[in-house]
């Protein structure tokens, strides 16, 4: 009798242990990337960014990049960031863009902008946010009316 009694409360503590074991590894991200580098630019050329826009577009520019640098050294096949496009808190747009094992992986993604107040947002693909940044795109002055 006391054998089968110490057996009935071991089990539970092993359903316990498995089942605390098992929910922290579902939780457990699928790659090791670290954002070296998020920043919005005028242009990707060559896989660089080329100019850097701290804050707010000039305006009449028509277009946006989103540009990336990732290191990588583990990453579960078929891995894919998100670029998040929000304006004025409505996501208007979103690309994703392949991720791969390498210590310099650099992704990019570009938008038309209009005015308002806009977030760029870079996520993996659990949703995760990995890096974001702010900036704004000014209305353009009144045109002068002719009399």
């Amino acid at each position: 009798m006391i054998k089968k009694m110490r057996f009935i409360f071991f089990m539970p503590l092993i359903l316990t242990v498995a089942v605390a074991a098992g929910s922290g590894s579902a939780a457990a991200q699928d790659h090791d990337c670290v954002v070296r580098q998020f920043v919005l630019t005028g242009l990707v050329s060559n896989l660089e960014p080329q100019g850097v826009v701290e804050g707010n577009y000039p305006v009449g520019t028509e277009r946006a990049y989103g540009f990336a640098r990732l290191d990588c050294t583990q990453v579960r096949a078929g891995e894919t960031f998100w670029f998040h496009w929000v304006r004025n808190d409505q996501e208007v747009g979103r690309s994703k863009a392949r991720v791969d094992v390498s210590r310099n992986w650099r992704i990019w993604s570009q938008s038309r902008i209009f005015p308002g107040e806009w977030v760029l947002q870079l996520k993996d693909s659990d949703g995760r946010l990995q890096a974001e940044r702010r900036f704004s795109v000014a209305e353009p002055p009144p045109k002068p009316t002719q009399n």
